[in-house]
């Protein structure tokens, strides 16, 4: 059986990461206008919720956002440009993503979350990212010498 903390991380890690690539899926799909960056990311995004839904309803039960000491950190800034949403929005993801890789490999979560795959959807991540930049519109990135 999974520690009720161990959900709330995970619980709190997949809402981040899911937050985060559907903000890059909106950008490829609306500023980029890129069909496949978009499925990409909405196909991680699907294959996360539905490894999320293998815990079932702990998950939920596991959240507490009332209680969350950590909740009112608001460490952001505004962003420039879409180059410094794309930044934010890949690191918030790569780091989550980071996250449930590390948890993946305690004993109680075999066969729930896969390291390999989380691995393999960072990089994925990682590589989208860098696409996503480099194909911006010169008027929407008022930031090309970052």
């Amino acid at each position: 059986m999974v520690h009720q903390r161990t959900l709330r991380i995970i619980d709190a890690n997949l809402n981040r990461i899911c937050e985060g690539l559907r903000v890059l899926e909106d950008i490829a799909r609306f500023v980029i206008e890129d069909e496949d960056s978009s499925r990409q990311y909405k196909t991680i995004r699907h294959e996360l919720r539905h490894a999320g839904n293998k815990l079932g309803i702990a998950l939920e039960r596991s959240r507490d956002a009332a209680g969350d000491i950590g909740a009112d950190f608001d460490l952001t800034h505004n962003h420039r440009d879409f180059t410094s949403i794309i930044r934010a929005n890949s690191k918030r993801v790569e780091e989550g993503l980071r996250v449930l890789e590390e948890l993946s490999k305690l004993p109680d979560l075999s066969g729930l979350l896969e390291d390999k795959t989380l691995k393999k959807y960072r990089y994925k991540v990682y590589s989208l990212s860098k696409a996503l930049i480099l194909s911006l519109p010169d008027e929407t990135n008022n930031s090309s010498n970052d």
